[in-house]
């Protein structure tokens, strides 16, 4: 079996704000045994730029590298597409767009042997993950944020996070009276038996000693975790912030590949990592960061705000992680969730089903994928 074709398509959906993710882009990589693998590459710019950089790069640079060549040999090519990132830099839009072809090549892998991804990872742990209701903040409207939550308790999650908020001007951690009164009106709503997550997002970066006040404050609403409260780059201010609170300390969906992520596990400097298996390097390198977690004896949870292939993606994975124990799962509405797959995962009472079919377990509706092709 060869690569026949190489392809990356930027999708963008209409969405309120960026926070909103309106972007992302399909991968395929087609084989001449009529094996196609689908692929995704996280990529949220506001004006789909970025997912035309990642186009070009694929189009142009890995592409001829990826022609001929068997797609079974995953951690080859992996390694054949990095090596060539030395001219875009081992980071930023080039890895996306490996990620997205090395999550196409798991699927061909999967599909070609007749397994689940996860069987090819080393096998299944669970047949089903806890998963949390991903929605943002609006931080003009605390009641409405709050009962936007409990229709996903109602529906049985257990767990539910917000994240960022609608603009940039009116974002989550840029006022500490009005973020606490957030926070203890989800509570509120909630209920005591409900997880909590808050993700500060990107919005805004705090240094190390607002987000340790920050974090204070909200210990008394037994949040379970702050994400991303600090810029990506800030590991020691990590360290500091984890150091100081009761709370835990989640970050990592901002990072590339296993070396990205070596300070924060080695130096413990937060209590959960988060890599985006659609950003940082794809399955092999999840896979990788998911053994030195385990290694450093760490908490893991996939980041996923993108689309359904990411969900899939992460399901694959986290099925073969012996200590996953949550997983994210975006109910901000977008038809890259609700639309892309022709068959929608399976939910029941907090839990999504893990798929078992060949490969990543999802088929692609490509009347979507004409709907919010990016047009050039």
């Amino acid at each position: 079996m060869k690569i026949r074709d190489v392809r990356l398509t930027p999708l963008m959906t209409e969405a309120e704000s960026i926070s909103a993710g309106p972007g992302a882009a399909l991968v395929e990589v087609e084989t001449d045994e009529g094996i196609t693998g689908i692929g995704e590459a996280c990529i949220h710019s506001e004006r789909g730029e970025a997912a035309i950089a990642a186009q070009k790069i694929v189009e142009i640079g890995f592409k001829p590298l990826l022609i001929g060549e068997n797609p079974l040999d995953v951690q080859r090519l992996w390694l054949k597409l990095y090596s060539y990132c030395e001219w875009y830099g081992r980071g930023g839009v080039a890895i996306y767009a490996l990620s997205g072809i090395d999550v196409a090549l798991w699927d061909i892998c999967g599909k070609a042997l007749g397994v689940p991804v996860y069987t090819l990872l080393g096998g299944k742990f669970r047949d089903k993950i806890p998963v949390y209701a991903s929605l943002l903040f609006d931080m003009d409207n605390p009641e409405d944020t709050a009962k936007e939550g409990k229709k996903y308790v109602i529906q049985g999650y257990k767990a539910v996070k917000y994240g960022w908020g609608k603009t940039r001007e009116r974002a989550f951690g840029m006022n500490p009276d009005e973020d606490e009164e957030m926070i203890r009106t989800i509570r509120e709503v909630l209920g005591p038996n409900i997880q909590i997550m808050v993700d500060v997002g990107r919005f805004v970066n705090l240094t190390p000693a607002q987000a340790i006040r920050l974090a204070k404050r909200l210990e008394k609403y037994d949040i379970f975790w702050l994400e991303e409260p600090l810029p990506p780059e800030d590991v020691t201010g990590y360290k500091m912030l984890s150091d100081s609170v009761d709370v835990y300390i989640a970050a990592g969906e901002s990072e590339y590949s296993r070396q990205g992520f070596v300070e924060y596990i080695t130096r413990r400097a937060v209590d959960i990592i988060q890599p985006d298996v659609t950003k940082a390097g794809g399955l092999t390198e999840a896979k990788k960061i998911a053994d030195m977690c385990e290694t450093w004896n760490l908490m893991m949870v996939p980041h996923g705000f993108s689309s359904v292939v990411n969900v899939a993606a992460n399901l694959q994975l986290v099925a073969s992680m012996p200590r996953a124990f949550i997983l994210e799962y975006r109910r901000t509405p977008s038809p890259l969730i609700s639309k892309l797959a022709k068959k929608p995962f399976t939910y029941e009472d907090g839990y999504l089903k893990i798929p078992s079919e060949p490969g990543l377990g999802i088929e692609i509706d490509y009347s979507v994928v004409e709907e919010c092709s990016i047009k050039q």
